[in-house]
Formats: C-alpha cells, sequence, structure tokens
C-alpha cells in the first residue's frame, strides 16, 4: 500500500478538517495529545472504535472530558489524527525497507515490501481497525489516495535509479495500477482475516509481480539516443 509520501502531505489533507483544536506547545501539552492518541488506539483495537467514546478516553487517562476537547473538536477528529500519524510512519518504515533491499532486483525489492506492509497491518495499534470500520472519513480517503499517487511516481523514480523503465504506453498509469494491486489485495486480506489472509497475500505477491515484471527494461543507453 505506502511506499513513500511525505508525512506533512497526508496530515494535510487531514488536518485540513481541523483535527486539533490547539498546537501544543509545552512539552506536558504535546505529552497529553500523545497519550490522548495512544490510548484511543489502544481501545480501538480492545472494543472497537463504536464502543471508543469521548468519556471512555478521558476515564482510561483519568482526565476531563474537557480536557479532550482542548485538543480535539470530537472522536472523529482523534480517529482522522491516528490514521494521518500511521500512514506517514508506515511510509517511512517501508522507504527503510525498500533501502534494506536495494542489492534485489526492483520487482523483487517491491514484492518483499509486501510482507514489511503486512508486519505493519498486524502491529499498529488501532490502523487497521479503524481502517476496515464505518468510521473511515473522507478525510482518511484522501490521504490514501494523495499517498498512492505519491507511491507511483516513486516507484517511477527507483526504476530510473536503477536504470530501469517501464515499457509501457503511460508508465505512470501503469505504476498507478501496480500500486492499486497491492493496496486491493491486502484490503481482501485483513478482511478475510484480522492477521491477514496467507494465502492472499502470497496471491498479491503473484499478481503484482506478473503485471509488472514483463514491463520492466534497461533504459536506452546514451548512444541510442
Amino acid at each position: 500500500m505506502m511506499i513513500a509520501m511525505p508525512s506533512r502531505t497526508t496530515h494535510g489533507v487531514l488536518g485540513a478538517q481541523d483535527p486539533t483544536r490547539r498546537a501544543p506547545v509545552q512539552s506536558r501539552s504535546r505529552q497529553r495529545l500523545e497519550d490522548i492518541l495512544e490510548v484511543t488506539a489502544r481501545l480501538v483495537d480492545e472494543i472497537g472504535p463504536d464502543n471508543v467514546t469521548t468519556t471512555v478516553i478521558a476515564d482510561q487517562l483519568g482526565i476531563s472530558v474537557g480536557s479532550i476537547y482542548a485538543y480535539f473538536r470530537d472522536r472523529a477528529a482523534i480517529f482522522d489524527e491516528i490514521i494521518a500519524r500511521a500512514i506517514a510512519e508506515h511510509d517511512k518504515l517501508i522507504v527503510a525497507a525498500h533501502d534494506r533491499m536495494i542489492d534485489l532486483p526492483w520487482i523483487d525489492a517491491s514484492v518483499a515490501v509486501i510482507d514489511t506492509i503486512v508486519e505493519i497491518y498486524r502491529t499498529d495499534p488501532g490502523f487497521v481497525c479503524l481502517w476496515f470500520s464505518r468510521h473511515l472519513s473522507t478525510g482518511m480517503l484522501e490521504a490514501m489516495r494523495l499517498s498512492d499517487e505519491v507511491q507511483a511516481q516513486v516507484g517511477l523514480d527507483r526504476l530510473t535509479v536503477r536504470g530501469l523503465r517501464l515499457d509501457t504506453v503511460s508508465p505512470m498509469d501503469t505504476m498507478r495500477m501496480y500500486v492499486g494491486l497491492i493496496d486491493k489485495g491486502l484490503d481482501l486480506a485483513f478482511r478475510l482475516d484480522p492477521r491477514g489472509n496467507e494465502s492472499m497475500i502470497e496471491e498479491t505477491k503473484q499478481v503484482v509481480r506478473q503485471y509488472v515484471a514483463p514491463f520492466i527494461n534497461p533504459l536506452p543507453s546514451t548512444d541510442e539516443c
């Protein structure tokens, strides 16, 4: 799903909805904000997002509900911020995974990174549960759409750095489809099984490999230009 995306872009989409009422300045306030997000993410996994209210969050933290509203306008804004931060953090981890596999052929590295994405889904508190819930907001969807667009461009850039290209009518559209196949494959895997259906994960790897690998060729040499 996520190959690379500047965190400010994702946060900007959700931030446009004013998820926080004030930006914490003091360390104590910043910690309170982090505590709200951490506790909410944990509760989402433990009792489901439908049962997570600002009252429940406040009780867990031992603070008043009003203290939460000093940072977030409502529960939906907290959920949006959890997703925004998760996407940004996922991007960093996946970029690092690609960098570790620089010696592998591009397609092998890209397919192997799917395992990194799966592990993130399995270990990130609240993310998958919110992503597959009715609480998925238009802001969350727009953030992922923008992320996918950047992913496609980054995929092409990584090919170029390796001296490769996609021999298709529209390489960018080919990469958009490639990213979309990963998105959909893992979407199905985690809808079938909260831990990720292993068969569907392997099927996703095979599909994306078979789709894009035939189009990968070396860039033309300078003499050919």
